[in-house]
């Protein structure tokens, strides 16, 4: 327990102020900005723009400029155990709609896998070189391991798009806000884990599980998979550079190395799939 009480003081407690303000105002944008994207481009575009660390990023930022560089690499740090924390739930969540559970079975269950990977990231010894090798590893194993798409699954009935956007973006707010409150209550172990609680795959996914089936919720896995190597990117040169570079040289570098592992991984993985859609047509 003493290795477990060492990696609690490691994570830093949730950030309040601007960081917090700035992320409960982008979360409903991003989602917006995901709809509209899944819509034009389809749900595997809007799972890459999820998975991107577009509120993680600006809100990394806040925080260096806030609370200092050394807390901003230490914060870092922790995206990576929360990636970690996270890969249950985008392995259990897609297996439960592939086999025909609906959405309010499938969440609960996935969010269980959520808070026990942050059990073990809590009592499992980290350093940073296996921490950046093993959140690497992890949606390259969710990306083999996701079921097949499911063709002709069951559809419910369709929300007004009207209804739908607002009630998804006042879920994503909502769920920033709450998982916020309940940090300060948990100390600051499941404070630092709580950070990466979710929020987009809450806000998201059920709606494309209830009205397009699991095919849809499969796809949407799928392109949140590539972008959390963005993410994953953009933590790796903070954590590493944050303390040693200027940091509009840090961030640029940062969100560039971001972009670049999104899309890179992004074509690989729609170019794989549609090689593996035409071997099975012949």
């Amino acid at each position: 327990m003493r290795h477990a009480a060492l990696v609690a003081d490691a994570l830093p407690q949730q950030p309040g102020g601007l960081p917090m303000l700035v992320k409960i105002l982008l979360t409903p944008l991003l989602i917006l900005l995901c709809l509209l994207a899944a819509r034009r481009w389809g749900a595997f575009v809007g799972g890459v723009i999820a998975g991107l660390p577009l509120i993680s990023g600006p809100v990394s930022f806040f925080l260096t400029l806030e609370q200092g560089a050394a807390f901003s690499a230490a914060a870092s740090f922790n995206t990576l155990l929360g990636v970690l924390a996270c890969t249950a739930t985008a392995l259990i969540y897609p297996w439960l709609a592939a086999v025909g559970l609906p959405w309010f079975v499938a969440l609960p269950v996935a969010l269980c896998g959520f808070f026990g990977g942050g059990w073990a990231v809590l009592h499992i010894p980290f350093t940073p070189l296996w921490a950046v090798a093993l959140s690497s590893l992890a949606p390259a194993l969710v990306l083999l391991c996701l079921p097949k798409v499911v063709v002709g699954a069951k559809h419910g009935h369709a929300m007004s798009a009207h209804v739908r956007v607002p009630v998804q973006m006042a879920c994503g707010a909502t769920l920033v806000f709450a998982v916020t409150e309940a940090a300060h209550w948990l100390g600051p172990g499941w404070s630092g884990v709580l950070m990466f609680f979710p929020v987009m795959v809450c806000s998201i996914v059920p709606f494309a599980h209830a009205t397009l089936g699991a095919a849809a919720v499969v796809s949407i896995f799928r392109g949140i998979m590539a972008g959390w190597f963005g993410c994953i990117a953009f933590a790796v040169v903070v954590m590493t550079g944050v303390e040693h570079l200027p940091l509009w040289l840090c961030y640029s570098l940062a969100s560039g190395a971001a972009l670049l592992a999104g899309a890179v991984i992004s074509l690989l993985e729609r170019r794989l799939q549609r090689w593996l859609a035409a071997r099975q047509g012949r």
